[in-house]
């Protein structure tokens, strides 16, 4: 066996370094990266929207949230949410889309209940305001609202939006730009100072079905997936939770679709307005925490222990 005077300095570096490497960035592309680990989040209750059975990248028609993972890497979030959302584009001539909402808590303060002067970034389609009134479970108070979907004759190109949540109202939102279906995720044509990636591959015909009893999501791979430096949320340093569901076109009442998610039996949540989380049982939230800070491998003093 080597002595340590005669160990190769690569293999002495590395010694001393193991467990410091950080986590790989995921690709960005709607698909899920062995990366994310474990589901933190999986739906027990079928969707009260149409069950999904295109099977296209680019084209779904119904919502249903199935699972919930993310990590925190490379100073920044993480996060894929599986299954679909309503996306396509009617005889008529327009599109359809019912976008999925998230909610960041990643500071302190924020708003429990929202308030009725949030930002409106598009006014018929994508206000904040048409949310005041919804109130989350006990120990979340949302900071940042971003939200996937579309508009009015956006289709085949998602987009994606985003606004912070200040304690008194009052922030700013912007829409941050188009992608279409699938990688990389970079959007475009919009205000994104951040740089924060999304896009989604809605292909999933697994996960839960139409109704309102009891199902499962697990094992669905497909989805929608985000990237998001975390200078965009505030520069948080503990576990960040977040509130996933999907929602009206115009945000004004919600669907059963929700992460954490409510009990099997449940239908649709109804208004916005009316909707408080923290009468329902169990958590409607999940929480992505940074991983432990590794130790380091091996001290010298161990190292010319384990080689003499």
């Amino acid at each position: 066996m080597l002595k340590p005077s005669r160990l190769p300095p690569f293999l002495l570096a590395a010694s001393l370094s193991l467990g410091t490497l950080p986590a790989s960035a995921a690709t960005i592309d709607g698909k899920l990266d062995p990366d994310y680990g474990p589901a933190l989040s999986v739906q027990s209750t079928q969707t009260s929207q149409a069950d999904n059975a295109a099977g296209q990248l680019n084209l779904a028609e119904g919502s249903e949230l199935d699972a919930g993972f993310g990590y925190i890497a490379n100073g920044t979030l993480y996060l894929f949410i599986a299954g679909n959302a309503t996306f396509l584009w009617t005889i008529e001539g327009t599109t359809l889309w019912l976008p999925v909402d998230i909610f960041i808590d990643s500071t302190p303060g924020g708003q429990n209940t929202l308030l009725p002067n949030n930002p409106t970034i598009e006014p018929s389609t994508y206000d904040a305001k048409k949310m005041a009134g919804l109130t989350f479970d006990a120990g979340f108070e949302a900071d940042y609202w971003l939200s996937f979907g579309g508009d009015l004759g956006s289709w085949p190109t998602l987009k994606a939006f985003y606004a912070e949540l200040p304690t008194g109202g009052g922030g700013s939102g912007v829409v941050l730009g188009g992608t279409l279906a699938g990688g990389p995720g970079t959007l475009s044509g919009g205000t994104n100072p951040f740089g924060i990636l999304a896009t989604a591959d809605l292909s999933n015909t697994a996960g839960v079905t139409a109704g309102c009893g009891a199902a499962s999501g697990a094992g669905v791979t497909t989805g929608i997936e985000w990237a998001i430096p975390l200078a965009a949320v505030g520069n948080p340093t503990e576990c960040i939770k977040v509130c996933a569901f999907a929602s009206a076109g115009d945000h004004s009442a919600l669907f059963n679709q929700v992460l954490g998610p409510v009990p099997s039996g449940t239908c649709n949540l109804g208004a916005a307005s009316t909707v408080n989380l923290a009468v329902i049982p169990g958590s409607q939230f999940f929480t992505i925490c940074p991983a432990p800070t590794p130790t380091r491998g091996a001290t010298w003093g161990q190292v010319k222990t384990i080689y003499r």
